[in-house]
């Protein structure tokens, strides 16, 4: 059957209302992390309690992740979605209804970490149900569409956010965030499905599916070396991560804030990224995702040279934004990669896997880098530029290596 370029008729009402649930679904993430956060800030020892709600959702999400993978496997992945959002749904308006205050710190910990186990159900279903609702050479197309969407929000959503918070108060605004999950959820059970999960013939307990899910990724070995790659690739940002809001430190002495311009380019680099990702027109392959992060560490290592030579915050705000674009390209290459070459009976295993270890990658990066780094120092975008490219280097040779031993076979 020959391909098509554009996107058919079914296509297309599936990825507006997938692309109207997520912008949905991102702004009512932002307005609830907003709200309880801004709340939990401004009680007694409230670092303490914002610590407890940012890093309660971790260790459940990393163990349920495979549960959720394994699940989103051998049942109806619409269904799950919209099951998901109903529940979040529920659970907000119980949160801003019936909580009195005198709960209402404890009540959020509690809801945050529940919302974090059904997240961990939705999310691998979310992303392996792509390959149902569109064809695979039009996956990349849609998670471009879906990802310019999300910077556009990340953008807009924390002001709207803040005017509905001050407007309404934080009780409204978890109603709002309510009826985010509902309308989310709604256009998700109406999406129409173009190619059919392949019928469970048996089904095994959640260990052994999770078992083969990990079975299946080491004998793929280039869904195994991309995976391996991304991993390290996410320890590395962690340490972008956890620099970025020192560089107002670390590009001292001039007019403008370094952090304010550099969060500004990083919203400029992922809409440009996202927008350049919707035009290639091919499937996305191991060294091409390679590239793109050759390109991140590429666009970081001049950073602190271009400062000495201009003392100008605009210009080294430009490598910024090259770094984004590229990393932006990478992420949505990196997950058509993904949806599109591995197997339906075990993609959302495979996506459970994914967001379980990106999920312990980040605070293990966040807490080395802490240690080895002078978090106001320059040159530390030049040792995560140089240690992109190392690790992309090593990961080009292990996948030569592997494909020349499989050519003999």
């Amino acid at each position: 059957m020959k391909k098509k370029n554009n996107l058919t008729k079914i296509e297309l009402l599936n990825t507006s209302k997938v692309t109207i649930s997520n912008a949905i679904s991102k702004f009512g993430d932002v307005l609830f992390d907003y709200v309880n956060t801004v709340f939990l800030s401004s009680i007694s020892n409230g670092g303490l309690w914002v610590s407890f709600y940012q890093s309660s959702e971790v260790i459940i999400s990393v163990f349920f992740n495979f549960w959720g993978g394994a699940i989103s496997d051998n049942n109806d992945r619409k269904k799950i979605i919209f099951h998901c959002d109903l529940i979040s749904g529920i659970i907000c308006l119980l949160l801003a209804i019936f909580i009195p205050r005198l709960f209402f710190i404890y009540a959020i910990i509690l809801i945050n970490i529940v919302l974090a186990v059904i997240s961990s159900f939705r999310s691998p279903a979310y992303k392996a149900i792509f390959r149902e609702i569109v064809y695979k050479e039009h996956i990349n197309k849609v998670n471009s569409i879906l990802e310019t969407v999300k910077e556009i929000v990340q953008i807009t959503g924390p002001g709207i956010a803040l005017m509905i918070a001050h407007l309404f108060g934080n009780r409204i605004a978890l109603i709002l965030d309510a009826f985010t999950f509902f309308i989310s959820g709604l256009l998700i059970r109406n999406l129409d499905i173009l190619t059919e999960q392949p019928s469970k013939k048996h089904k095994k307990n959640t260990l052994s599916q999770i078992k083969e899910g990990f079975q299946y990724i080491l004998t793929n070995h280039q869904i195994m070396i991309i995976i391996v790659f991304s991993s390290i690739v996410n320890f590395i940002i962690a340490g972008y991560n956890l620099i970025l809001p020192f560089s107002s430190y670390a590009f001292s002495g001039t007019s403008l804030k370094a952090y304010a311009v550099f969060l500004t380019a990083e919203s400029i680099g992922g809409l440009l990224g996202a927008s350049i990702s919707s035009l290639i027109k091919k499937e996305p392959t191991t060294n091409r995702l390679l590239f793109f992060i050759t390109l991140c560490g590429i666009s970081l290592i001049p950073i602190q040279q271009l400062f000495q030579i201009s003392h100008s915050v605009i210009l080294i705000a430009v490598p910024i934004v090259l770094f984004n674009s590229f990393l932006s390209m990478y992420n949505i290459q990196f997950m058509s990669f993904v949806q599109i070459r591995t197997d339906i009976n075990y993609i959302g295993r495979v996506f459970g896997i994914i967001f379980s270890i990106a999920i312990l990658f980040m605070p293990f990066g966040t807490f080395f880098y802490q240690k080895i780094f002078n978090l106001k120092n320059p040159y530390n975008y030049l040792t995560l530029g140089v240690s992109l490219i190392v690790v992309t280097l090593i990961t080009f040779i292990s996948n030569f290596l592997f494909a020349s031993k499989k050519t003999l076979k």
